[in-house]
């Protein structure tokens, strides 16, 4: 009974430890290689100098996963990481991997004088390498990884005499490669990928005859192709992917005999003719010649020699010249697994009979290579090990077959001719026929004959009918796009399983019905929904509230009805493009949608929405910084190039109707609110959309005037605020919007002179007109000195002339109230002052009186004469 208990806890020990384990990754890195290298202690004594130097070297770090927490006590043989000479005591391994350790690497390091490896593998170093590692003149092994290490190369790594392996790739080194590289006569493998190291290689490069592997993947360095490396006469591996090597490929390549993999790909300023010496690598098995400018043609003679070639790539995106020039008879010596080929023609247009000898072919991708022809029999059932076929992009024609002999699991035939009804292929987990014939409806059974699909995509064909219920029994599915066709009927119902399932595109059918309210909730993992162009109905109050991980809802083109509802933006937290344009949607734009954080794409236009404009649009947080990217998800799924046919959204930017890509989706900043029956005057609080490139808000019932801030919109494109009710000046701050090519301001009551600076004067007069009040270029209308009225200016001066009229009138009365009291008040008050102002009257009127008495008798007397 006892030994049961014994063994029972021994087993329930086991099972925590090996949890907790499981659960930490960098636990179980840390633990296996702590017995590694307690496999390799000895009961020697450390050196104290270099005991204290890891102490020094401790010091200064960070240790999360308490890595160095064996780092304590006189032993340091026994510390976790550390290995010492049997003999000697001098420390000679020093590893740490997958430790999270951050920090500078400590002077110190350079004390360890009899270090032989040093491996920091997959950690957080930072800053540049001290210049004491130049002291390890021991060492063999210098590994610094995946790490954020900066500066430039040290030069003091030229003093490692004994060293055989650098790795220092996937950090952020940068300058040029110093000469002392040339002093590692004993380097065999050097990895500086993924940093970036600039200008051309050096020369002393060469003098590394030990040399086996070179990798410089992924960084700026530039020239032409070294000619140094003709030296390395031991060279098995070269990769020189992602710089920016120039000019052609030497001849001398084809005596580097024993090279076994050439990587050259995405050096689009290498350019010339591929020399045919490339044959005479007897040893090599891999070559990667894609995204250069090559010119000319490849040839048999290119493969001459190259019996052990195992993977070929050759996309030639950068240029269209070269040709694929092989006779259609061609048996190769080589036995390929992958073949990539595109955006290369073949000279012959017939689909490749030399493909047949190629027995263990894994992956196919011949796609952009202008093959004409109908698919082979032969093709579905060639190799036994086929499971990638890419033809995407040619002119194939005919019929697919009921059931390939391959186990394909990744199938791309978009942008074709192919014709027939939709094949049930099994294994099959990727199928993209998009842009194709096919016809009629999608097969009732394609849930359960297809069950390991992750990818559908069958866009851009004559396929009919409705959606069958049995694709909701796809549990693994995450693509699912349907996209212009002649589908019909409604949007399924039961979408329980799907967990998966990211993107749904049912843009441009004839779906009709509403959205199912219980659709999101079903659908977990929903980020893209396209239902775009269709006969939709209904109100969305009870719809797709449940959607809080969508990252685009397109429902553009349409007939939903009713309010937006305010939970599009307190639930729909995620969305970047939201586009509810061409509805009929009615009510205010809700002031919850300013919420959105994410959002680059808002149209609502083509509605019946009223009300003002929220001013808080002005702080959406996506437009006010422009730092619009794709989510991660999208990326994840390889979303960029014709492998997926990529997502796309339809989207009227700059007047025309475009369709963009998920490569460039993330550079759309836009606003649409044009024509509904909007009211007010544009917020100023527009003016810190500093990312927004499109701005539409024409054809509404907006007043006022352009807001003087619109000029700090610097990544503005295009402008449209026609067909409205907006007046004054147009406002000399948009000239300042030199990312502008699209403006329209036509039919508003604007006046005044048009801006003449910058890109104003090369408008199309149609920009403006149906401003009577406007003069200058590009209207044939000339500005005088007297065309500045500006309504508003005339608005003012009417304002001030009644304000100076009311003044003038009431400082009269006054001055008459004034002038009254001070008289008569005074007469009032003294009795001599009365007497004797009131005596000078009547004097006054005796005088006018005798005065016109004269004056009649004077009349009289003169008339008398005259008759006389």
């Amino acid at each position: 009974m006892a030994c049961h208990k014994v063994a029972a806890a021994s087993f329930q020990l086991l099972s925590l430890v090996s949890f907790l384990l499981f659960l930490s990754p960098e636990a179980t890195t840390i633990f296996a290689n702590s017995n590694t290298v307690d496999d390799e202690r000895s009961n020697v004594a450390c050196i104290e100098e270099e005991r204290k130097a890891l102490l020094e070297f401790k010091q200064g770090l960070q240790d999360p996963l308490l890595a160095l927490h064996s780092w304590v006590g006189k032993d340091c043989c026994n510390w976790h990481g550390i290995v010492c000479n049997n003999q000697t005591g001098n420390i000679i391994e020093l590893r740490l991997l997958h430790t999270q350790i951050s920090g500078r690497l400590p002077v110190s390091i350079g004390s360890l004088s009899h270090l032989e490896t040093l491996d920091l593998f997959n950690n957080s170093f930072s800053d540049p390498l001290p210049i004491s590692i130049g002291n390890l003149s021991h060492l063999q092994t210098l590994v610094l990884s995946f790490n954020s290490i900066s500066g430039l190369f040290p030069i003091s790594i030229g003093n490692l005499p004994n060293l055989q392996s650098l790795d220092l790739s996937s950090n952020s080194i940068s300058g040029p490669l110093p000469t002392s590289i040339g002093n590692l006569l004993n380097l065999q493998s050097l990895d500086l990928s993924f940093n970036s190291i600039s200008g051309p290689l050096p020369t002393s490069i060469g003098n590394l005859s030990n040399l086996q592997n070179l990798d410089l993947w992924n960084n700026p360095i530039s020239g032409l192709f070294p000619i140094s490396i003709r030296n390395l006469s031991n060279l098995q591996d070269l990769s020189l992917q992602g710089n920016a090597i120039s000019g052609p490929l030497p001849t001398w390549i084809g005596n580097l005999r024993h090279l076994q993999s050439l990587d050259l790909s995405y050096n689009s300023k290498m350019n010339g003719t591929i020399p045919e010496s490339i044959g005479q690598l007897r040893e090599l098995n891999y070559l990667d010649l894609s995204d250069c400018s090559w010119e000319g043609s490849i040839s048999e003679n290119h493969f001459q020699n190259t019996s052990r070639l195992d993977s070929f790539f050759l996309f030639n995106e950068a240029s269209t010249s070269l040709v694929f020039n092989v006779s259609h008879d061609w048996i190769p010596v080589f036995n390929l697994t992958y073949l990539y080929i595109s955006d290369c023609k073949l000279m012959d247009t017939a689909f490749p009979l030399w493909l047949r000898s190629q027995k263990f072919l894994n992956v196919v991708s011949l796609e952009r290579v202008g093959i004409s022809d109908t698919i082979p029999d032969w093709f579905w059932r060639f190799s036994p090990f086929l499971e990638d076929v890419r033809l995407s992009h040619n002119q194939l024609r005919g019929n697919l077959p009921k059931s390939p002999s391959s186990p394909l699991q990744n199938v791309y035939l978009s942008n074709n001719s192919l014709v027939g009804s939709l094949p049930l292929w099994p294994y099959v987990t990727h199928l993209s026929l998009a842009s194709n014939r096919f016809s009629g409806p999608i097969p009732l059974n394609i849930g359960h004959e297809m069950s390991e699909l992750q990818v559908l995509r069958l866009s851009r064909n004559n396929l009919t009918g409705s959606f069958p219920p049995s694709l909701s029994k796809i549990k693994s599915l995450e693509i699912l796009d349907l996209s212009r066709n002649y589908f019909s009927g409604n949007i399924p119902r039961d979408w329980k399983g799907l967990q998966d399932l990211m993107i749904i595109d049912f843009s441009n059918n004839n779906l009709s019905g509403g959205i199912p309210s219980c659709m999101c909730s079903q659908l977990p993992s929903l980020k893209w929904l396209r239902l775009s162009n269709n006969n939709l109905s209904g109100d969305l109050q009870l719809s797709l509230q449940d959607c809080g991980t969508l990252f685009t809802l397109d429902l553009t083109g349409n007939k939903f009805s009713g309010i937006i509802p305010k939970w599009v933006g307190e639930n729909l937290q995620s969305l970047s493009y939201l586009l509810l344009g061409s509805n009929k949607f009615t009510g205010n734009i809700p002031h919850q949608i300013c919420d959105l954080s994410s959002l680059q794409v808002l149209d609502l236009s083509q509605n019946n929405i009223s009300g003002s404009i929220p001013s808080c649009l002005g702080g959406l947080k996506q437009m006010t910084t422009g730092d619009g990217l794709l989510g991660d998800w999208m990326s994840d799924l390889g979303f960029y190039g014709s492998v997926y046919d990529p997502m796309h959204i339809d989207l009227n930017v700059k007047g025309v109707e475009y369709e963009y890509i998920a490569d460039i989706i993330g550079l759309i900043q836009k606003i649409d609110l044009s024509s509904n029956n909007l009211w007010g005057e544009i917020p100023e609080e527009v003016k810190n959309l500093m990312a927004l490139g499109s701005l539409n808000l024409s054809h509404n019932h907006l007043t006022g005037k352009i807001p003087e801030g619109i000029g700090s919109l610097h990544e503005l494109e295009a402008l449209d605020l026609s067909s409205n009710h907006l007046w004054g000046l147009i406002p000399s701050s948009m000239t300042s919007l030199t990312s502008l090519s699209e403006l329209n301001l036509s039919f508003n009551n604007f006046s005044g002179p048009i801006p003449s600076a910058n890109q104003f004067p090369t408008f199309d007069p149609t920009s403006f007109e149906g401003n009577s009040g406007l003069c200058g270029p590009p209207l044939p209308t000339q500005c005088s000195s007297a065309s500045h009225n500006d309504p508003a200016a005339k608005v003012e001066e009417d304002e001030e002339d009644k304000d100076g009229k009311l003044w003038f009138y009431a400082s009269t009365a006054l001055g008459f109230i004034v002038g009254f009291w001070v008289v008569f008040g005074s007469l009032v008050l003294k009795r001599s002052w009365r007497h004797a102002y009131f005596q000078f009257l009547d004097n006054m009127k005796q005088d006018l009186l005798l005065f016109l008495e004269v004056t009649r008798v004077s009349r009289s007397l003169r008339a008398w004469k005259m008759v006389d």
